[in-house]
């Protein structure tokens, strides 16, 4: 047999890494199921004022401000009373450190989900995760060319990336999710194996969301939520529910 000599000549190990490498390739397309971000160009515009207003007073840490916009039956994670008191005693606001401020600004920055046109939760992460998939052994990328890096830190190798993808977890989150921001999570990606994602590039179904309900004409917040033992997260993967 003869070889033109501007063509490469293939040797059989040659061709199946190619074969692998193709493989690879759809079989990553299969198993990675993906989230889109819904387009809010048609929100509400009393609801776009309403975000508008929680996010100024989140990013000026206004505690007073922000128990203002609570309705009175504001309902506290599933399982920790209702109301702004309740608010207060679970996730003492008044510091401009704690925890619940990362929350707001994570949580806030991303689109949400319109379940009807009265109710409305942010993020879209939860309302749009498939009801087959643990959402505690899960996170999404919440944006388009996600690093995943060989370790822990930002210059750390790259080893692929993703887009949107909903990745399984190296270990399963326990509830109630809280992803520190600046760090990073470890993933287990099907092809790639164990690796990591920064948290701010990514997000858990089971972490917290918030709720906003349109009662009389007039949309008020409801709810910030995770999902938690006492009321596992699978009992609201439904489109009706009320918070």
């Amino acid at each position: 047999m003869f070889y033109s000599k501007a063509l490469p000549v293939w040797s059989r190990r040659a061709c199946m890494r190619l074969a692998v490498g193709f493989a690879a390739h759809f079989l990553q397309a299969e198993e990675l199921r993906r989230i889109d971000a819904p387009n809010e160009e048609a929100l509400d515009p009393g609801l776009v004022n309403l975000l508008k207003r929680l996010r100024g007073i989140v990013a000026e840490r206004k505690h007073v401000a922000l128990a203002a916009l609570m309705s009175a039956g504001f309902r506290v994670e599933f399982d920790a009373g209702k109301g702004p008191v309740a608010f207060r005693r679970q996730w003492h606001p008044e510091s401009a450190s704690n925890p619940i401020w990362g929350i707001l600004d994570r949580l806030l920055a991303m689109p949400g989900h319109c379940y009807m046109d009265n109710l409305y939760a942010v993020p879209y992460v939860f309302a749009r995760f498939p009801f087959d998939l643990d959402p505690l052994r899960h996170v999404v990328a919440v944006k388009d060319s996600v690093d995943l890096l060989a370790q822990p830190k930002t210059d750390a190798m790259r080893v692929g990336s993703i887009n949107r993808s909903i990745v399984p977890l190296a270990e399963p989150f326990e509830p109630p999710v809280i992803i520190p921001a600046g760090g990073f999570v470890e993933l287990k990606h099907p092809n790639v194996g164990r690796c990591f994602a920064a948290s701010a590039d990514i997000y858990s179904p089971a972490a917290h969301r918030a709720f906003f309900e349109k009662r009389q004409g007039q949309w008020r917040w409801i709810s910030l939520a995770a999902a938690t033992t006492k009321d596992p997260p699978e009992l609201h993967l439904h489109k009706t529910a009320t918070v």
